[in-house]
């Protein structure tokens, strides 16, 4: 038989990485066609952006990428290279990846137990030389052992022993609580032998499992469990006798449970901490003997709420599998190259997926937007995906060749916030990004269905995860680690504002720097981003904003989706009235928030301004965030073990070595789809 033909059914994240590492080299030696199918006008799921009124970017909700997000790095890398924009397209603001991302090492959080208001802090920390996605990284991962030799590091360096790049400095509150006049440093005690001796206990057990090969044994972890219980009692009898020391010892006594922990649990010779994913992560940390405040800081609910870790939007019921959650904070903390965070330079869809989609056409991949998946269906003897059925949501005009997605705003690439009617054979009308809650979707222009063996060989399934009952409703059924997945893995809905201010944010009260992206904030918005960077790439007439704000959070399910964009609206008007003042003490007064503070060409007074914003209820399948609750990530598909012998699925919801809701599990995923379909028979009977 000839090269197979791969069809890759959704075009997010972890579907174009599918095809580019699938497209990589002379690929087609290796397959007849690779074709991307995608519903609507624009790719990037989740992620999208686009370009709507004045040029302002508008997004699914904030998105950052994390420095440990090798594999996502590695990829962009990759496309910004290809492309060669400073020979290809010179006038792109954008020429290579430094240009779009940069690093950040600042993260804002909120105390919530203080005997006043809730007060904003930030914690800076120090930055090293690395560059995320160096060749072979991703294939390097974390492991419990690691985690508590960067977490002996971690300790050392809060005390000034040497051991890291330098201090993680607490460097603001609004209303910061004073050392006791003739108080005494609290960290003084600790600044000698205990660190010293953690500092030393980290180089022996990195000496051991790199140079020797070999894990710590229980002799050599003996000594430092003993020594990590010391230090925890002296950091809380410091708290008692100096509340400045109070911010240091929730982030110490949080460092030093995880390395107890690990230590305790006989998880530091074990290659992950799956072992204890049946747990929620405070659950765990109460268990070792993490202090009351330490369970309830800022460091832990921030935590949760960048990982929207709330089963049905209900902030009352938190759940974050153990052995992920820790994970998590150690990549973040611990194994982040140049900042914690990197921020884009301009919107997800024109750092991440106009680069991509533009390479991945040079590549000769074809993409078809507008094609809508409605169902994969199984042959009869229900091993195979036998139809695949879309519906066309627009045609062409006539002479029109291949839709092409991209428009320019400032020399950069973008995606529209509606389709390109000139390309378009009439207007294909709305909600062709959007699937009703109840009911049928609506019509198209025709359907299309692809057979097997016809049309296809290998389909990629990369959709998201509140898709799958709606597209794969017989997979659900007749396959029992379908129907447990989609029983077990959860989603939540969310909800995103994007403000733009007529003043800047000092004039609003905040006192920290610039550029901040903080959580553990509110029950509502509980994550607060200044954008003010992306002003500059919008196009405003004057007077322009000259303040950026994203907000999100989770959003209880709602009956339908225009019910969820009023209760949005409602929940941000009584955000900014009530909450908002945190952050903002000049954006309230007496009445509330000042209304007037919102930018709106129409001069519209009040709450009416809110019309002037972007805001959003994501409710529809494919915009629901997959969750991490415990004990789900044994229901989770490999990408090669779907049951279906021409089928591969893709997505951050797959088992792919980081069970999260993040790009880098969308990433990772995508490599290992790709794997997949290179290692899938093709034939019926296996011929190649």
């Amino acid at each position: 038989m000839g090269l197979p033909r791969v069809v890759v059914l959704g075009g997010g994240m972890a579907g174009l990485t599918t095809a580019w590492e699938l497209s990589a080299g002379d690929w087609r030696e290796r397959y007849a066609s690779i074709t991307v199918h995608q519903r609507g006008w624009r790719l990037g799921g989740k992620g999208a952006s686009s370009r709507g009124e004045h040029g302002r970017i508008e997004e699914h909700g904030l998105h950052v990428l994390l420095g440990y997000y090798d594999a996502t790095f590695r990829v962009l890398r990759e496309v910004y290279a290809e492309l060669d924009r400073a020979r290809t397209d010179p006038g792109c603001p954008l020429l290579d990846w430094t240009d779009a991302l940069v690093p950040s090492g600042d993260v804002g959080l909120v105390d919530v137990s203080g005997p006043t208001a809730p007060e904003p802090f930030v914690t800076r920390f120090s930055r090293d030389g690395r560059l995320p996605g160096e060749p072979g990284s991703e294939d390097r991962p974390l492991r419990p052992v690691d985690v508590v030799v960067r977490g002996l590091r971690l300790l050392a360096d809060f005390h000034g022993a040497g051991v890291a790049d330098g201090p993680v400095e607490v460097y603001l509150s609004t209303s910061p609580r004073p050392r006791p006049a003739g108080g005494a440093d609290p960290a003084a005690a600790l600044r000698a032998g205990l660190l010293t001796t953690l500092a030393g206990a980290a180089v022996t057990l990195e000496r051991v499992t790199d140079a020797l090969g070999a894990l710590p044994s229980a002799s050599l972890l003996g000594p430092v469990r003993e020594v990590l219980e010391l230090v925890r009692e002296q950091l809380r009898a410091a708290t008692r006798s100096s509340p400045e020391a109070w911010r240091t010892t929730e982030l110490v006594d949080l460092v030093a449970t995880v390395v107890l922990g690990l230590i305790t649990d006989g998880l530091v010779a074990e290659a992950d901490l799956s072992r204890i994913d049946h747990l929620d992560m405070r659950e765990w940390l109460a268990r070792h003997g993490a202090a009351a405040a330490t369970l309830d800081s800022p460091v832990v609910r921030g935590m949760y709420d960048l990982a929207l870790a709330y089963e049905d939007g209900d902030r009352t019921r938190p759940r974050f599998a153990a052995g992920l959650g820790l994970q998590l904070a150690a990549r973040m903390l611990l194994d982040a190259k140049g900042g914690i965070f990197w921020r884009m330079q301009a919107g997800m869809g024109e750092v991440v997926f106009a680069p991509l989609y533009q390479a991945l056409v040079r590549r000769g991949v074809s993409f078809r937007f507008f094609s809508r998946l409605d169902e994969v269906a199984l042959d009869p003897g229900g091993r195979r995906i036998g139809e695949i059925r879309l519906t066309r949501q627009a045609d062409l005009a006539p002479g029109v060749g291949d839709y092409q997605p991209l428009e320019r705003h400032g020399g950069l690439p973008c995606w529209p916030a509606r389709p390109l009617l000139e390309q378009l054979d009439g207007d294909p009308g709305p909600d062709l990004e959007t699937l009703p809650l109840s009911g049928p979707p609506p019509p198209g222009r025709g359907v299309t269905v692809l057979r097997d063996g016809v049309d296809f060989d290998v389909a990629v399934l990369a959709v998201s995860l509140g898709m799958v009952p709606h597209v794969a409703p017989e997979l659900v059924e007749r396959l029992p680690a379908w129907g447990r997945m989609c029983r077990e893995v959860r989603t939540v809905a969310t909800m995103s504002a994007q403000l733009w201010l007529d003043v800047p944010e000092r004039e609003l009260g905040w006192r920290g720097p610039d550029g901040v992206t903080l959580s553990g904030f509110g029950d509502t918005f509980d994550t607060w981003a200044s954008m003010n960077h992306l002003l500059p790439r919008e196009e405003w007439a004057a007077p322009a904003p000259r303040s950026l704000a994203y907000l999100c959070g989770t959003l209880p399910d709602q009956p339908d989706h225009e019910t969820g964009l009023r209760t949005v609206r409602e929940t941000l008007t009584g955000f900014l009235d009530n909450d908002v003042g945190t952050l903002w003490p000049a954006a309230t007064g007496p009445d509330g928030f000042r209304w007037d503070l919102l930018h709106d060409d129409l001069g519209r007074t009040g709450p009416d301004r809110m019309a002037a914003q972007y805001v959003r209820a994501n409710l529809d399948p494919s915009d629901r965030y997959v969750l991490s609750v415990p004990g789900s990530g044994a229901a989770r598909l490999a990408p090669g073990g779907t049951g279906v012998d021409n089928l591969v699925v893709a997505g951050d919801w797959t088992a792919c070595g980081l069970d999260a809701g993040c790009l880098e599990a969308a990433v990772r995923s995508g490599v290992l789809a790709a794997r997949a379909v290179a290692e899938r028979p093709v034939g019926r009977g296996g011929d190649r």
